[in-house]
């Protein structure tokens, strides 16, 4: 709890989350322009397939600490730190990223494409706007934090799970495509101030190679030429 509400401030401080903002407002704007086009794509392909559909649905289980809870015993059990440091950091990203989308639906930003045979997961956390989604999040997050704590190819399978589930909340017609694109970045966000305030030291070479460094942009001069000096410190 401590790590989620820190990480809800830090996480307009960390400049990580700079680049993620740089990459957010194009895509999730672009995604906004692309919405209608894509949802009328969807209704023509018609029912998504059976694995889309169950990613999709097993959303809503993930979106209760099972898993993170599973990987918390299985660390105090062996003594393995980064599988407790990866349950605890899952959870309250998690749920900051739902928290926070939930506030945000009450900004009536757009209305569901079809608001008919809605559960009470898809209704009764949030307001009327379905912008961002809730239901993706918790794939977002398992991405996020697989990549940070066992790199990109143990990512690999959160992240193929993500797009399925994505795809089916705008199969559905449940969601349009800058809701789930939006939720993206949202985790992302979410995911790098939660990180912040942990603190932990022994993430994946590959994710420290990546996000944990020290950039700086100045000038330099050679020779009467001035052009960009960039610092890239690991």
């Amino acid at each position: 709890m401590n790590w989620l509400i820190d990480g809800s401030v830090e996480q307009f401080r960390t400049k990580n989350n700079l680049y993620y903002l740089g990459a957010g407002i194009p895509a999730t704007w672009y995604a906004f322009e692309k919405d209608e086009d894509n949802l009328q794509s969807a209704r023509k392909k018609g029912k998504a397939p059976r694995h889309i559909r169950l990613a999709g649905d097993f959303g809503v289980v993930l979106g209760f600490p099972v898993l993170q809870s599973s990987f918390y015993l299985y660390g105090r059990k062996y003594k393995n730190e980064r599988a407790m440091q990866f349950a605890m950091e899952y959870l309250s990203s998690m749920y900051l990223a739902m928290a926070e989308s939930g506030v945000l639906s009450f900004i009536q930003v757009h209305e569901r494409p079809d608001k008919t045979n809605l559960s009470k997961w898809e209704t009764g956390f949030r307001g009327n706007s379905s912008f961002p989604s809730g239901h993706v999040i918790p794939y977002y997050g398992l991405f996020f934090k697989t990549l940070q704590f066992y790199g990109p190819y143990w990512a690999i399978a959160p992240g193929v799970l993500s797009v399925w589930a994505a795809q089916q909340r705008v199969r559905s017609a449940r969601h349009y495509t800058s809701d789930v694109v939006g939720s993206f970045f949202l985790m992302a966000f979410a995911s790098e101030g939660v990180r912040k305030v942990a603190k932990y030291k022994d993430n994946h070479p590959f994710y420290k190679w990546a996000f944990e460094h020290e950039a700086a942009l100045s000038l330099i001069r050679h020779e009467d030429a001035y052009g960009p000096a960039v610092v890239w410190n690991f």
